[in-house]
């Protein structure tokens, strides 16, 4: 049996940090340690059974007498590491740098690793993770799924990352911090020990506590092993003032939208007022802080046979709107207004489904019941060159829509006539996908539509060339720079040309040519992210959006009450429980 000839490595460093290495390297037994490298302990020093052979000065004669290339380099601090990589690189510019894997490890699916990279036990990195060079992932500390570690940062013991988090280049994650999902952290940014990081942290900053908060800027380079109180200073002191209002109707409304700027057609007045039911009230919730401003936009029903409320959203992705609103927002105050008014007022639940394309949302709601991710939204990115747009369409789909132009013709509905043939095509297609009854939306729902001023609807229509029948429609409404594809229908005879395909696709051109930045198409039935609908939709792009829900118990004893009363399975992800399965907080 023939030996495999280990490669010789040194160790760079003799702290304690390099002792848990060396255990790494002798586990992996990959390579033959041949000594140490340091520059404060004397040389001859043991560590282990590896003596110090000199300094990094001494590594172009050392490299020659002990025939070795390569190494490690064992330094705790992300800096240092990067001041000693650089010093060895002027040295020798072809020194080789491995990587430390503990056998315990938990290494995902497509996990790629850089070159100088330390990863201790118990460490758990989940699959589609990038973990840059000379990174080190400290005892127990797990990154999930699509986490992006850049070079030189560190994850300390116990630390935890969500999924499809990125760390910055030089970024220390501290003893115990907990980073939830689809955070970003900034490039030389410190994460203090136990905090809970639940909004995105920028380049330079130090944060602490719970939830994490932005103590002050650092410099580049700066120590991290060190305690809180060591650098927490006391908070200036200055006055906070809040006001909570209540907004019924649409010129009020309408004043506090164009005061936020940016908001989606889900959250106008014209569209909550055509979208309730009989026993719904819209309501706006305008809450200010200073300069900052948050508005909730609601449907509010009265609980059947009680004293009690609750309220619940519109069809469609709505959720906070805010100005101002930034990155170290301090939700305290604007929770315990939201809190005492929903007490007050006898709300017991709260619900409501976010825009994937409105910035701050789960900032603003944080501590506020829970947010929770539902599925994906299918984005078509505007701002791309239309031929590159095309480009990322499913080979399939290119065909069926290159076959349906040559059969169809596309027109807008410009008329009463038109706005008819597609209230009728929609619900010859509700029918054939046996909808429920929550879609199945009165005429006077479209004519409001197309007709208000708050928001810009398009219906477009597609004829038969031969036999010059409307085969299919969609409706797409335009808001600030978002279209949504919003409804659509094909009839039943004329499902072989495809034709709701070409009018996407022509929504497309028109949107793109006008300057539009998002096409949202949507995802699956009830928000899924992996049925025939969605896949329909992902035909078109692969540019997925989170989407997620924001539910609140505002009165968890009440709300038990209901749930009791109601007798429904408790293990349902149906919320309210206490409503009917009828409800349209079921289906979007």
């Amino acid at each position: 049996m023939s030996v495999i000839e280990k490669q010789n490595i040194v160790v760079i460093g003799a702290s304690g940090h390099a002792k848990v290495v060396i255990d790494i390297l002798e586990r992996e037994n990959k390579y033959n340690i041949i000594g140490l490298i340091d520059s404060y302990k004397p040389k001859g020093m043991s560590i282990f059974q590896y003596k110090i052979l000199g300094t990094e000065n001494d590594l172009p004669d050392l490299i020659k007498n002990f025939n070795f290339n390569a190494g490690i380099i064992a330094i705790g601090d992300n800096w240092i590491r990067k001041l000693v990589h650089d010093k060895i690189t002027q040295l020798v510019p072809d020194f080789k740098y491995i990587s430390a894997i503990h056998p315990s490890a938990i290494i995902g699916k497509n996990v790629t690793i850089g070159q100088g990279t330390v990863i201790m036990p118990g460490v758990i990195v989940n699959i589609d993770s990038k973990i840059g060079n000379f990174c080190i992932l400290n005892t127990k500390a797990s990154l999930d799924h699509d986490g992006d570690i850049k070079k030189f940062s560190s994850l300390a013991p116990n630390a935890t990352v969500g999924g499809n988090v990125t760390i910055g280049s030089f970024s220390a994650i501290c003893l115990g911090a907990n980073i939830i999902q689809d955070i970003t952290i900034g490039k030389h940014s410190i994460i203090g020990a136990g905090a809970l990081v639940n909004r995105d942290v920028e380049d330079y900053k130090m944060v602490y506590g719970i939830p994490a908060k932005v103590i002050r800027t650092i410099n580049e380079g700066e120590k991290y092993l060190y305690h809180a109180e060591d650098f927490v200073k006391p908070k200036e002191v200055f006055e906070i003032n809040s006001t909570l209002e209540e907004i019924y109707n649409k010129k009020d409304w309408d004043d506090v939208l164009k005061e936020i700027g940016y908001y989606d057609f889900y959250h106008t007045y014209d569209y909550h007022d055509l979208s309730k039911n009989d026993n719904e009230t819209p309501l706006l919730l305008k809450y200010v802080e200073n300069d900052i401003i948050i508005a909730i936009p609601l449907l509010i029903r009265k609980i059947e046979n009680t004293n009690y409320k609750d309220a619940t959203s519109v069809y469609g992705y709505a959720g906070p709107i805010s100005k101002n609103l930034s990155f170290s927002f301090d939700n305290t105050q604007f929770q315990e207004k939201i809190k005492e008014y929903f007490e007050v007022n006898n709300f017991v639940s709260v619900f409501s489904r976010l825009n994937p394309f409105i910035s701050g949302q789960c900032r603003a709601l944080i501590n506020l019941g829970t947010i929770t991710r539902q599925g994906k939204v299918v984005n078509i990115n505007l701002k791309l060159d239309i031929d590159i747009q095309r480009q990322n369409f499913q080979n399939r789909l290119k065909t069926h829509i290159n076959k349906a132009r040559r059969n169809c013709t596309i027109k807008r509905a410009a008329s009463e006539e038109g706005l008819q043939k597609f209230m009728d095509i929609y619900y010859e297609n509700m029918d054939r996908v046996h909808a429920k009854n929550s879609y199945y939306f009165k005429k006077d729902y479209f004519q409001k539509m197309v007709s208000s001023q708050d928001f810009k609807s398009e219906v477009l229509l597609a004829i038969d060339n031969e036999s010059g029948e409307t085969i299919a429609a969609s409706q797409f409404v335009m808001t600030n720079n978002i279209v949504q594809y919003h409804l659509s229908g094909t009839k039943n005879d004329f499902l072989h040309l495809t034709p709701t395909k070409l009018l996407i696709d022509e929504m497309r051109l028109i949107a793109s040519e006008k300057g539009y930045t998002y096409f949202n198409l949507g995802g699956g039935l009830g928000g899924k992210d992996d049925d025939s609908l969605f896949n329909f939709k992902a035909s078109f792009s692969k540019d997925f959006k989170d989407f997620f829900l924001w539910k609140f118990i505002c009165n968890q004893k009440v709300y038990d009450e209901l749930v009791l009363k109601k007798g429904v399975d408790t293990d349902s992800n149906f919320f309210p429980l206490y409503r009917s399965l009828d409800d349209i907080n079921v289906t979007l």
